[in-house]
Formats: C-alpha cells, sequence, structure tokens
C-alpha cells in the first residue's frame, strides 16, 4: 500500500497537500484534490486516508425501486438501524434491471469504494462485487452471504387455519413480480388440499388498483372462493374494496389474509390479517451481518427470518 508521502510524490505535490486534500481542505482546489484521490483509488488505499478523516463507515443500499411501500419501508428501517451501527448510507435502485444492478455493484466496488454493501432482493448482481462486503437481503445462492425471509411456516399456519374452520375454497391474488409467494401457494395447496382451483388464482397489475381489476375478472367467472390470500396488503386493499363495490363483505361472505403486516394493517375495516415479513428483524440481521464484516467478526452466513401470522377481524369466521 502506498505512504502519504508517496501518493505525494507521484501527484508531484507537498505532503501537507495531499493531506489536505484527504481532508477535504478548502485550500486544495477540485483539481488537484481528483488527481491525488484518483492516484489512491488507482493502488486501492483511498479509504485508508479518507477514512482518518471521517470515521463512520458508508454503505450502499441497492433495491428494485422506491415506489413500492415494500421496499421503502426496508430503506427506513435498514437506515434506522445503521445510523444505530454509526453508518451513513447511500441508496440506489436497479428498477427490476439485473443489467443495471451490476453496474451498480461494480461502481460502488471500484470505484466509490464504499465500506459495504446491501443488496435487496437483487442476488444477479453479485456477478459484479469485487473486494467489498456483500450481505444479500432475500434469495441467493451459496457462497453468498444472506438473510433471507422464509414465510412457508406462516403461509401454512394460514392455510392450516382455514381448512381447521371449514374453508377449502381458498385463492390467490397476486401480481408479476409475486410468482415465489404464488408458487408458495400451490405447494403448500397441493399438499394439504391436492391442488388449487384455477379458477380461484388471479395474478395482474400491481398495488391496490391492480387487485382491484384482478379480483373483478376473478367475480365475472363465478362466486369467489371463502377465503383470498393477496400477495401482500396493498393487493388486499384493492381486492377488499372490489368485493365491497360487488356486494360481498368481508369477513363474512370472503376472509381476507395479506402479507407484510403494513403499520395501517390494524386501523383498515375491517381490520386486516396479515402475514407478516419482520423487515426490522431482518433489517437488525442484515446490519450485523454486514458490519461484523467489515470488522473481521465471527458472522453467520445464512440467517433465516421467520415470518409470522398476524390474524385479524378480515379472517374471523364466526360459526
Amino acid at each position: 500500500m502506498l505512504t502519504l508521502s508517496k501518493i505525494a510524490k507521484l501527484a508531484n505535490v507537498s505532503i501537507s497537500t495531499a493531506s489536505k486534500a484527504f481532508s477535504m481542505s478548502p485550500e486544495v482546489n477540485e483539481e488537484t484534490r481528483k488527481m491525488i484521490f484518483d492516484i489512491a483509488k488507482e493502488h486501492g488505499c483511498f479509504k485508508n486516508f479518507f477514512n482518518a478523516k471521517y470515521p463512520k463507515l458508508v454503505i450502499a443500499v441497492i433495491c428494485p425501486e422506491f415506489e413500492s411501500p415494500y421496499y421503502s419501508s426496508f430503506l427506513s428501517h435498514m437506515q434506522i438501524v445503521l445510523e444505530r451501527f454509526d453508518c451513513e448510507i447511500c441508496v440506489a435502485t436497479t428498477h427490476f434491471s439485473k443489467t443495471r444492478g451490476k453496474e451498480l455493484v461494480d461502481y460502488y466496488t471500484k470505484y466509490a469504494r464504499v465500506d459495504g454493501i446491501m443488496l435487496i432482493d437483487g442476488a444477479s448482481a453479485l456477478e459484479a462485487a469485487g473486494d467489498v462486503p456483500i450481505v444479500c437481503i432475500g434469495w441467493a445462492k451459496e457462497p453468498a452471504t444472506r438473510v433471507s425471509m422464509s414465510h412457508r411456516k406462516a403461509f401454512a399456519e394460514a392455510i392450516d387455519y382455514f381448512i381447521s374452520n371449514g374453508v377449502r375454497d381458498i385463492g390467490f391474488i397476486g401480481e408479476k413480480l409475486t410468482s415465489s409467494k404464488q408458487n408458495l401457494f400451490s405447494e403448500i395447496m397441493t399438499d394439504k388440499l391436492g391442488g388449487i382451483n384455477p379458477d380461484f388464482v388471479g395474478v395482474g397489475d400491481r398495488f391496490s388498483d391492480g387487485a382491484y381489476i384482478t379480483t373483478e375478472q376473478m367475480l365475472k367467472k363465478g362466486a369467489p372462493p371463502r377465503a383470498l390470500i393477496c400477495a401482500y396488503d396493498y393487493l388486499a386493499i384493492g381486492t377488499i374494496r372490489c368485493l365491497s363495490d360487488y356486494g360481498y363483505r368481508v369477513p363474512e361472505d370472503v376472509l381476507v389474509l395479506g402479507m407484510d403486516d403494513i403499520p395501517e394493517a390494524p386501523y383498515l375495516n375491517p381490520p386486516l390479517s396479515s402475514i407478516a415479513s419482520n423487515i426490522d428483524e431482518v433489517c437488525e440481521a442484515a446490519a450485523t451481518t454486514l458490519t461484523s464484516m467489515i470488522m473481521g467478526k465471527p458472522y453467520n452466513n445464512n440467517t433465516v427470518i421467520e415470518s409470522t401470522l398476524r390474524l385479524r377481524k378480515s379472517t374471523e369466521i364466526t360459526l
């Protein structure tokens, strides 16, 4: 690794000027500062000198989007947790593009040289990884370090709850980005009831307005199933509104269950049952893992956070 004096020599400046450049002194003009920084980055020692003046860890959080309340909730929780770990964060979105994800990882590992990266639902971007520690949140192949959520147990508990109360007509409302939840629904229904009724499965556009249309299309085929599981809570909101507009009551006629347990869920009419993803626990585990990787401490390479079934009025069964 280069010393400060060697960097100064390569930049043809004094050691004092090099030192002032890393301390962001206004006495050094931007052209000279950039030249000094470029030399340090080229030799892989930029953070060694810059961090001496900025002690906090800088973490890049890369996620698919800001629009979805699901991902914005992740970012909000992650910022709170990482600030407690004395970290600053910078955030970028992939717009669900694998190519952009790889470009962002390449940028943050080779050029911006952050201390660590959180990849939310972007495991494919690991192909561009360099020597910067990365934690994947969501599914990822080994040997990636990952923190994942398991919905299977809570999903099975929900279906068991319906079956134990005599409900066997169970449907699913999803959208184009929730295929993994739809597959899980199909697997559990096949295991417990021998299969699904395709007329009770609807996949359409995103968010509440998309779910409204998807539910409407299902209703035009005939009466709805006794219970509907929605891939996330904002889909459930659209589904409940559509059912109401078509004269169906929740939960008297149709039981509705969402996923993610948004903060508004207990205050909806009726209060919405949901499968909580426990994002706060996921973020805590991811932050602990990443900072341990950065500091050279022991860490768990594969952490799984179980989701939790929370039953409320929207799935209340009165016999």
